[in-house]
């Protein structure tokens, strides 16, 4: 009873069990969940593509060995997969094409594949040691 005398339905929780405020069952969440997770995994695996890059088949690269362009002063490491390139006199990295390499055809640039130094090893590490150009 309440204070003025009158019986008041109790509100309480009349949701059953296993579903969530919205009216969705756990099941149907999971359902919506994966069919997003699907999706981003989809979005994933197109933006962030693995293996060589678009221009390595014009130059009969195999993704094996470090390459430098001549002209940019760039390199394209492999086991970073990735971009280094000199910026305001520091090595910078990247792992898309730098912004100054955007509108130049990679596949027709002039390049040399850097037999020497390991894959393992940062190809900016041995600049000094080589003649690039």
């Amino acid at each position: 009873m309440t204070a003025n005398g009158s019986m008041r339905k109790s509100i309480g929780n009349t949701r059953k069990k296993g579903t969530r405020k919205n009216g969705n069952t756990g099941k149907k969440r999971d359902k919506e969940d994966r069919k997003y997770h699907k999706k981003v995994a989809k979005y994933y695996r197109k933006e962030y593509r693995h293996g060589p890059p678009a221009w390595a088949r014009a130059h009969r690269y195999d993704n094996r060995h470090h390459v430098y362009f001549r002209d940019y002063k760039t390199f394209y490491d492999p086991y970073r997969n990735g971009y280094v390139y000199m910026r305001n006199g520091r090595w910078s990295f990247s792992a898309n094409v730098p912004s100054f390499m955007l509108n130049v055809n990679l596949g027709a640039a002039n390049i040399r594949v850097v037999k020497d130094v390991p894959i393992s090893r940062h190809p900016e590490d041995f600049y000094n040691d080589y003649r690039w150009d």
